[in-house]
């Protein structure tokens, strides 16, 4: 299911319901409406990854415009006295050959490679240039003393997903390890991704490894706006808990209504088809759902997924499993089910299930 809900709560709504101006710039990818629909007085509009390819030096992927937008949008704010909420959806780093010709340039002289990997630095480059002149602007309003600035990506880079499948024993050479997987799988290079955190209480260059997940934003935005009460219950209880206390330093674990975090992935997107991850304590289980295979790994030891001790630790494996399928039972996730219908000696067809918009 793509659309978001009409039904679900989104932490605008709740916040534009508090007094917030609330915006939303760049990429929606979420239709039901568009963003205007779901909380936000203000933005791009529904806007998919289609709209990177339209922007260009000297304003690539609107990187650049975003930032403006931002800017006159919190300067709007400020001069009206009211608290507000601006959320930045960057396009980047699609259509990395739109990046500056300057950082191109830079990346080529560099001697960084062939020209997808060139464009990618680029852009990358000035994504961080349009990150930079946010957070000059929040300093130049004068507004740093009572703003949080969160920075995340919303997946792992687009790996060697065919090197995942290779790291499901011990390696046993000598090169540099690095994370297996990427975007649309569930190892560690597809979902362990940067998370950065500016704001009043929040010691410069600190640090956590207490393990956190996007969702756990939605109270954390809560509890900053002093409506933690108002968040929805029943079957819209948010699963995540708030940051908050880890930020501050007065906690070091997050509360949540299970102990457990489990990510599940339904689809064809990798070689290694659907499958699914929980993490519990020190342990990570990933399970391929096609054939049942489970991978285990000490994760807090071995985030490079080096090590599969499934073999090993069977009864860490069948607790893991059990909650995991208790989770997806409760959830009524989708479930890799038997096509009754299929032919192994007929030609296959792939059917993408991205929309084009």
């Amino acid at each position: 299911v793509r659309p978001i809900s009409s039904s679900a709560t989104t932490v605008a709504e709740l916040l534009q319901d508090a007094g917030y101006a609330t915006a939303h710039f760049g990429k929606w990818h979420l239709d039901g409406g568009g963003p205007e629909h779901h909380g936000f007085d203000v933005s791009d509009g529904n806007l998919g990854n289609e709209a990177s390819s339209k922007f260009t030096d000297p304003n690539p992927v609107d990187l650049f415009g975003m930032a403006e937008r931002a800017e006159a949008f919190m300067r709007e704010a400020r001069d009206a006295d009211r608290p507000f909420y601006v959320q930045l959806s960057w396009l980047a780093l699609h259509s990395p050959a739109n990046a500056l010709k300057s950082s191109i340039q830079k990346y080529e002289n560099a001697g960084l490679g062939n020209a997808r990997q060139v464009n990618r630095a680029a852009l990358t480059h000035d994504l961080d240039t349009a990150v930079g002149r946010v957070v000059d602007a929040v300093n130049r309003l004068g507004i740093s003393d009572n703003t949080y600035i969160v920075f995340m990506s919303d997946n792992g880079a687009n790996g060697d997903r065919r090197d995942a499948n290779r790291r499901r024993s011990t390696r046993t050479d000598t090169r540099t390890p690095r994370l297996s997987g990427g975007k649309g799988s569930l190892w560690e290079g597809g979902i362990r991704v940067p998370l950065v955190v500016r704001g009043p209480g929040i010691e410069a260059n600190s640090w956590s490894h207490t393990r956190v997940v996007g969702y756990d934003l939605y109270p954390t935005f809560l509890d900053w706006a002093g409506i933690a009460d108002r968040q929805p219950t029943g079957d819209q209880t948010p699963e995540g808990g708030s940051l908050v206390g880890l930020l501050t330093g007065e906690a070091d674990a997050v509360v949540r209504p299970r102990d457990e975090l489990v990510f599940h992935f339904p689809h064809y997107q990798t070689a290694d088809g659907p499958h699914s991850a929980i993490y519990l304590d020190r342990y990570k289980l990933i399970r391929f759902n096609e054939t049942g295979r489970t991978a285990l790994f000490d994760i807090d030891t071995d985030p490079f997924e080096q090590n599969n001790l499934a073999d090993s630790k069977r009864s860490v494996v069948r607790k893991l499993e059990r909650r995991l399928d208790a989770y997806l039972d409760d959830v009524d996730a989708q479930r890799v089910r038997p096509n009754p219908d299929y032919d192994p000696d007929q030609p296959t067809t792939a059917i993408s299930n991205r929309r084009r918009r």
